[in-house]
């Protein structure tokens, strides 16, 4: 039986600029993400940050997960969804903490391109809820659940980072997953 060698001379160098290639591409797609900040449909980000026993809450998602659309209100029934979103995020039913923890909001902030005087049409349209609160026992705040199946219908899958009692961790809330707990694991 005769032994044949592969001649790999060539395949080495062809694995260096494919990779390079790939490298260019994820670089100039996280750029691109970047300048026009992240928007995808189905999905929302929440960061959580206690400190002492006074905290932030920060949401964002786009307006076509909460409203059907990412435009200007063209008639009634889509200005009184429009109502509708701030004010369901304005009373701030949609999350909650450990009894325990005794945290009550203290301060919002809501706000949409949807709901801004604009001269132009918005591309992509977003609503971002902010929420300061205090929390009376910080140590007992381990778990924050989330209700977003009323408000939010089509938020499906939201990416949560927090920094709770000195330790930080993330995870991804899915539609129908439980509470998230905010301790490390």
């Amino acid at each position: 039986m005769q032994s044949k060698t592969l001649d790999t001379s060539f395949i080495f160098p062809g694995l260096i600029l494919g990779a390079a290639f790939w490298a260019h591409a994820v670089i100039a797609q996280e750029h691109q993400h970047e300048a026009h900040g992240s928007h995808t449909h189905g999905e929302a980000v929440l960061t959580f940050v206690l400190e002492g026993n006074e905290a932030e809450l920060a949401f964002a998602t786009p307006t076509a997960n909460i409203v059907g659309f990412e435009h200007q209100a063209k008639d009634q029934a889509q200005r009184q969804l429009v109502q509708k979103m701030i004010a369901d995020f304005t009373s701030a039913n949609w999350f909650s903490f450990d009894p325990q923890a005794n945290c009550a909001v203290t301060g919002t902030d809501i706000s949409s391109d949807l709901t801004a005087e604009r001269t132009t049409q918005p591309q992509h349209a977003d609503l971002n809820a902010n929420y300061t609160l205090v929390c009376q026992n910080p140590a007992r705040l381990q778990t924050l659940t989330l209700d977003l199946a009323s408000i939010a219908s089509g938020v499906e899958k939201v990416s949560v980072q927090w920094i709770v009692n000195g330790e930080q961790g993330a995870a991804d809330w899915t539609t129908g997953s439980g509470a998230l707990v905010l301790t490390a694991r």
